[in-house]
C-alpha cells in the first residue's frame, strides 16, 4: 500500500502544461457525428454555447454532435476524450477535417497510449467537431500538450499495474492454496479477485489491447456489464462463505444472496439471451441491485461482526472502503465532474488493499481452524481428570521415542505407576476423593520430573512414565524420588487420610521392544512391587 501511495503521489503533482479549451458548443438537433460540410454550415443559432468546468477542461454532457475551441498554442497537442466506457466518439479536426472514430473496443488504437482516454492529435488551429454515440454519462474533455499527457499517461499505466500485479499475485497465491486445500473458500476469492482484475483492465480499455483478452472487445460494453455482475455474483457467495454469513445472520443472508446472487443470475440470463434485443435497461437495474447489495453485504457484515463474527471484520475493513470508494467514483462520473485522483485510481488501488486485507483473513480463518484441530486432537489425546495423556495419547509418544531412539542410539526407560490400594481409598471416602487423589499423584510426579519425559494414565490408577535419554539405574532414581514425594505429600487428601503410596514398575528399551512388549514387562515389574509387598520400586532386567 506503501509503494502504491508514492506512485499515486507522482500521478498526481504531474507540473505539466495544460493547452485548455476556450469553449464548447452543442450542436441543437444535429446527428451524432456531423459531416464537415453539415458543420461548417450551421447558423451559430444552432450551438448552444456549454459553460466548461475550468480554463482547462470540459464535458460534453449526452450524445449529439460539439464544437470545441481550443486555446492557442504553438506545442503538438492531443484532444482527450476521459474514461468513454460505453462512448463511440467522431472527431472531426484540423487542417484536413477527417472523421476518426474511437472507442475503448477499437482495434488500432495508438499503442503508445492507454485507453483510459480516447487520445485524438490536434495538427492544426481552428474549431474541432465532436460526435457522441452511446455515451451514458458526461464525457470529461481536455485539451493538453501531447508531452505532457504522455508523462500522465506513463504515470497512469505504473500506478493502475502496480495495483492490479498485487491483484494477481494474490489470486495465483491463494489459487494455489486451494488446488492443495480444496477449500472451495480460496476457489471463490480468487474468483472473485481475478473477475475484479478482469472489470478493470475492461473498464480502463487494457484488456482489449491484450492479445488473450482482446477478444472480449466483440462484446461490447455488454461484456463489461456480464464481467462486473459474474463479479459481484461470485463477491457474495464468497463472503457468505468466508465471513459465516449464514449460521449467525441467517435472515439479512437469505435477503444478500437473493439481491446480490440470484436476481443479478438472472439478469445475466436476459443479458445473453436475444430477447430483448434493446439492453438498455440493464444498467440502472443492475447498478440498482449492485448498490442495494452493498448496503446488504455491509449491513449484514456489521451485524454479524457485532455477534463475535471475527472473519466479517476483516471483510468490512476491505468491503468498506472499496464500496465507498467505487459509489464515489459512479457519482462523480455520472455528474461529468473531473475525478480527482483519489477517485481516479482508488478502484484497483482499493482493490489491491481489500485483497491483502482479505488474504490476511484467510490466514487468520486457517490459524482458527489450525487452533480448533490442535483443541480437539489435545481433548482427544489427553485424560480429562487429570489433564496428563490417555492410554492412546502415551502409547503414540511411546511408539516415537521407541523410533527416536533407536535412530539417536539413545537409551530409554519406562515406570509403570500404580496406587495402593486405591479402590479401598474410593470405597471409604467417595469417588470425589480418589479423584483429588489422582490428581495429587500426578502433582507430585510433575514436581520430580523433566519437562521432556511424558505422563500418560492408561487404567483407573495406573499410569505410565516415559524416561528417554535415562537408563534402568538412572529411572530406579527417579522412581524412589516419585515414590518418596507421593508417600510424603499425600497422607491426608480434601482431610481424608489416605496415607497414598506407589508400587513402581521400571524397564529399560531394548533393540527388540515394541511398545506393547515395553508395556508389557513393565508391568509385570509393577506387579512384582505390589506381591514384593507395595510402596516399593522394582527394575526389570532386560530378557536374554
Amino acid at each position: 500500500m506503501f509503494l502504491l501511495g508514492c506512485a499515486c503521489a507522482q500521478a498526481w503533482a504531474t507540473g505539466d502544461v495544460r493547452v485548455g479549451i476556450v469553449r464548447i458548443d452543442r450542436i441543437e438537433q444535429a446527428p451524432a457525428a456531423p459531416s464537415i460540410a453539415t458543420a461548417r454550415a450551421l447558423p451559430e443559432t444552432a450551438y448552444v454555447t456549454q459553460d466548461s468546468t475550468s480554463q482547462l477542461a470540459g464535458a460534453v454532457r449526452g450524445n449529439g454532435g460539439w464544437r470545441l475551441q481550443p486555446a492557442a498554442s504553438e506545442q503538438p497537442r492531443v484532444l482527450l476524450v476521459y474514461h468513454p466506457y460505453s462512448a463511440r466518439v467522431t472527431v472531426l479536426a484540423p487542417p484536413l477535417y477527417q472523421p476518426c472514430v474511437a472507442s475503448i473496443f477499437t482495434a488500432g488504437l495508438d499503442p503508445s497510449h492507454s485507453r483510459r482516454a480516447l487520445a485524438f492529435p490536434l495538427d492544426a488551429p481552428g474549431p474541432v467537431y465532436i460526435g457522441v454515440e452511446g455515451a451514458r454519462y458526461p464525457l470529461q474533455v481536455m485539451v493538453r500538450s501531447a508531452h505532457a499527457y504522455a508523462v500522465e499517461d506513463h504515470r497512469h499505466v505504473r500506478v493502475l499495474w502496480l495495483s492490479l500485479g498485487i491483484l494477481i499475485g494474490v489470486t495465483l497465491v491463494v489459487l494455489l492454496f486451494w488446488l492443495q486445500l480444496r477449500d472451495r473458500v480460496y476457489l471463490l476469492f480468487a474468483a472473485s479477485m481475478a473477475l475484479q482484475l478482469l472489470y478493470v483492465l475492461c473498464a480502463y480499455g487494457d484488456a482489449y489491447t491484450m492479445p488473450g483478452l482482446a477478444w472480449l472487445a466483440r462484446f461490447g460494453v455488454a461484456g463489461i456489464w456480464f464481467i462486473a455482475t459474474s463479479s459481484t455474483i461470485v463477491t457474495v457467495c464468497f463472503l457468505l462463505e468466508f465471513a459465516d454469513l449464514r449460521p449467525r445472520a441467517p435472515w439479512l443472508s437469505r435477503a444478500l444472496w437473493l439481491v446480490g446472487a440470484a436476481l443479478p443470475a438472472l439478469l445475466l440470463l436476459a443479458l445473453v439471451s436475444p430477447w430483448p434485443a434493446d439492453k438498455g435497461w440493464f444498467p440502472p437495474l443492475g447498478n440498482g441491485l449492485l448498490l442495494l447489495g452493498n448496503l446488504l453485504a455491509v449491513l449484514t457484515l456489521l451485524t454479524v461482526w457485532l455477534r463475535g463474527g471475527r472473519h466479517a471484520g476483516f471483510v468490512l475493513i476491505a468491503w468498506v472502503p472499496l464500496v465507498t470508494v467505487s459509489t464515489a467514483r459512479a457519482m462523480q462520473l455520472s455528474a461529468g465532474v473531473p475525478l480527482a485522483p483519489w477517485l481516479e485510481y482508488g478502484l484497483p488501488i482499493m482493490q489491491a488493499f481489500a485483497a491483502v486485507v482479505l488474504v490476511l483473513g484467510l490466514a487468520d480463518r486457517m490459524l482458527t481452524f489450525r487452533r480448533e484441530r490442535d483443541a480437539a486432537q489435545q481433548h482427544a489425546e489427553h485424560d480429562a481428570l487429570t489433564g496428563v495423556l490417555n492410554r492412546a495419547g502415551i502409547i503414540t509418544r511411546l511408539d516415537r521415542a521407541i523410533a527416536e531412539t533407536r535412530r539417536k542410539r539413545l537409551p530409554l526407560s519406562v515406570l509403570f505407576l500404580d496406587l495402593d490400594r486405591f479402590k479401598a481409598i474410593n470405597d471409604s471416602y467417595g469417588h470425589p476423593v480418589g479423584d483429588a487423589c489422582l490428581c495429587a499423584v500426578i502433582d507430585a510426579i510433575h514436581g520430580e520430573t523433566m519437562p521432556e519425559f511424558q505422563l500418560g494414565r492408561i487404567g483407573g490408577e495406573e499410569f505410565l512414565l516415559l524416561l528417554p535419554g535415562s537408563h534402568a539405574a538412572d529411572a530406579r532414581g527417579t522412581a524412589e524420588r516419585i515414590r518418596r514425594k507421593v508417600e510424603a505429600s499425600c497422607r491426608m487428601v480434601k482431610d481424608a487420610p489416605v496415607a497414598l503410596t506407589l508400587s513402581v514398575g521400571v524397564v529399560e528399551c531394548d533393540p527388540t521392544d515394541t511398545a506393547a512388549t515395553l508395556i508389557k514387562r513393565a508391568d509385570e515389574a509393577m506387579y512384582r512391587a505390589k506381591h514384593e509387598g507395595r510402596n516399593r520400586v522394582v527394575v526389570l532386567a532386560a530378557e536374554a
